[in-house]
């Protein structure tokens, strides 16, 4: 009886521009690709693995150590893989979880012949406009990035400075396309919270993610209570809250399969946040095009897309994953996730 061949692989993607968020900078993210092959058949996955959950290509590795063609043998429907990998030992590695999904789902679909998108039942492979994300930097860099980014219809800016008003009032200067913006916790009280939100929502401004500290749960609470837009939850959501609490300090979810970790699990997420009146964003780390595609996938039911992560690297070993004249995602028609390794 063939054996699935299992491998991977440590790789660095490189971003075209430093990447600044409220937090942090980077040049580069460490990723981990995860290939399975059996029967001539192929799957891939990643892991993007991020070091405010304690994850890296170190501890991604350790959990691919742990596969085994026994345990992946086991698995015979999509069903199966979170019971399944509920057996491996030690800690959960999510972004590595997520990767082994990911890959025995793409090799799955592909042994049947078909894209994923249809063996799950959706009729187009056409998802949500997703925005293009302008990291921080001088107002005057940030707009000369948005108008290199001129292709696309909606920006999330990324704020949470001492410069925020004077950022959002260079980018209009430029554009008056719809913008996101992502303070990434960096508005620290619910007065500067409120004082930002007030002006921000005079500027043609669809949402802010995580506008707080995922620790100040309680203004949160309050915050939404009185915001004129909607509020996302990014740090304050990784997949295990509870969407009823979350429901009362946020409108929007933002699910990124790098902190749920399983594919099959934010599908049921995204079917309760509905139920609860939540609306979802599928987001993303900075991720190739193989992971952006499984987030295009959960975002065919979503509201909003941030899957960009493989628009602002320099080195993506894949292809496959399309945007349409609207700037919608667009999965290929090609087996399993449609997506080509061309490195």
């Amino acid at each position: 009886m063939p054996h699935f061949e299992i491998t991977w692989e440590a790789f660095s993607l490189k971003l075209k521009n430093v990447f600044t968020i409220s937090r942090s900078s980077r040049s580069e993210v460490p990723v981990v690709f995860l290939k399975i092959t059996k029967n001539g058949i192929t799957g891939y996955g990643e892991a993007s693995p991020n070091a405010r959950y304690q994850e890296s290509q170190q501890t991604v590795i350790n959990y691919f150590e742990k596969l085994s063609d026994e345990l992946l043998g086991e698995i015979q429907k999509p069903e199966d893989l979170p019971l399944k990998l509920a057996e491996i030992e030690g800690p959960v590695v999510y972004a590595a979880k997520a990767a082994v999904e990911m890959t025995w789902l793409d090799w799955w679909a592909k042994s049947q012949n078909q894209p994923l998108w249809k063996l799950w039942g959706f009729e187009s492979s056409a998802g949500p406009q997703t925005s293009y994300t302008i990291g921080i930097d001088t107002p005057k860099v940030m707009q000369e990035k948005v108008k290199e980014a001129e292709q696309y219809p909606v920006y999330k800016i990324k704020l949470g400075t001492d410069q925020d008003r004077e950022i959002i009032e260079a980018i209009r200067e430029v554009t008056d396309k719809p913008l996101r913006v992502d303070a990434n916790e960096g508005w620290k009280t619910v007065a500067q919270a409120k004082r930002e939100i007030e002006f921000l929502a005079t500027q043609n401004i669809e949402l802010i993610e995580q506008p707080m500290p995922a620790s100040e749960f309680e203004m949160m609470k309050e915050l939404k209570k009185w915001s004129p837009l909607p509020l996302a939850a990014d740090e304050s959501f990784t997949g295990n809250e509870n969407l009823e609490d979350i429901s009362e300090a946020f409108h929007v979810i933002n699910i990124k399969l790098m902190k749920i970790g399983s594919l099959m699990k934010a599908r049921k997420v995204i079917s309760k946040a509905k139920e609860l009146g939540l609306q979802v964003m599928i987001g993303c780390m900075i991720e190739s095009s193989l992971a952006n595609a499984a987030g295009a996938l959960l975002a065919l039911e979503a509201d909003y897309a941030d899957l960009d992560g493989h628009l602002l690297i320099s080195n993506d070993p894949f292809s496959g994953l399309k945007l349409n004249d609207k700037g919608c995602l667009l999965l290929s028609e090609g087996s399993g996730l449609g997506i080509d390794s061309i490195h």
